[in-house]
């Protein structure tokens, strides 16, 4: 062999070797951020998937982990860059419908409604077992006023994973916008069996009892939620996220004469400390519907 052959050789070999380390170095720096991970270290566990990704800028799995890391965080825009990589590094690897579902739980949330759609149908058509992509693509049609898309969607989900307390939550919404109570109020039920700790399942939950009567039901429900977490009994949410007490006002707009519905919304305003506005809405309930005046006295009591 000649000295040229025999430079260019080791020069490959020593290539390989370093792109091997290198490699591997980068999967240890992902491994150590799962472990991380695993005890609570979120921050570490970030910081080790951005060594492994600087270290391999095609590590699909890296950009994965991080993209799951910043959704959970909240930096939505960087999630999505980083699912975005994901698709464009491995668009047929297994598993990648769990890449377009999350792309699309960002996408919802971000107004892209349309987008949000195609990337749940696209997780769907990858895998036609994933529930959590037809809970996704549920509101995403409910968003856009498709009910019964919706409602066929949230019926799948929970058929593939009955375990889903957040599916039966956002069917009971959709049950009750559509005026169902009868129907909403197991979906919360069954939701609170699964998750005893959603507040936003007591308040949603407190909204229909109160409509159907339920006023101990009601009072017990939204004491509940608000000891939970005092911002379920709140007037605004976060950006695209509807509040139970946000959903009472749409239904007031559709039924302005519904005394029930002033009566409760008196109770949320009472619980938040806004009495005068609270007494504004316990008198309209009793200009409606006189008959309601125990059920105000009882509210006022309790949340005074």
């Amino acid at each position: 062999m000649s000295k040229l052959s025999l430079l260019f050789t080791l020069v490959l070999l020593a290539t390989s070797n370093l792109q091997g380390q290198t490699e591997r170095s980068a999967k240890d720096y992902l491994d150590s951020g799962v472990a991380r991970l695993q005890k609570g270290d979120v921050e570490g566990a970030a910081g080790d998937v951005s060594k492994a990704i600087e270290l391999n800028p095609r590590f699909a799995e890296a950009y994965f982990l991080r993209g799951n890391l910043r959704l959970a965080k909240g930096d939505f825009d960087q999630a999505l860059a980083d699912y975005n990589k994901v698709i464009e590094l491995v668009p047929n690897a297994p598993g990648i419908e769990k890449v377009y579902n999350n792309r699309g739980v960002i996408r919802r949330y971000k107004g892209d409604q349309d987008g949000a759609l195609e990337d749940f149908s696209k997780a769907i058509s990858l895998n036609p077992q994933y529930a959590e992509a037809y809970h996704g693509r549920a509101n995403g049609r409910a968003d856009k006023g498709d009910v019964d898309g919706a409602m066929a969607d949230y019926n799948k989900a929970i058929e593939l994973k009955p375990t889903l307390p957040a599916v039966y939550i956002d069917r009971g919404i959709s049950y009750f916008q559509a005026g169902n109570l009868d129907k909403a109020l197991p979906d919360f039920d069954k939701a609170l069996e699964l998750a005893p700790g959603s507040a936003h399942a007591y308040i949603s939950r407190s909204i229909v009892r109160g409509l159907k009567g339920d006023v101990e039901g009601a009072i017990a429900d939204i004491r509940k939620g608000a000891s939970l977490n005092p911002a379920s009994v709140a007037e605004g949410g976060k950006a695209n996220f509807t509040t139970p007490f946000e959903r009472l006002n749409e239904f007031l707009t559709s039924n302005p004469s519904n005394a029930r519905a002033y009566e409760l919304r008196g109770a949320l305003r009472l619980i938040q400390g806004k009495g005068s506005e609270a007494e504004l809405d316990f008198r309209k309930s009793l200009a409606l519907d006189p008959t309601l005046k125990p059920g105000v006295e009882r509210l006022r009591e309790a949340f005074k």
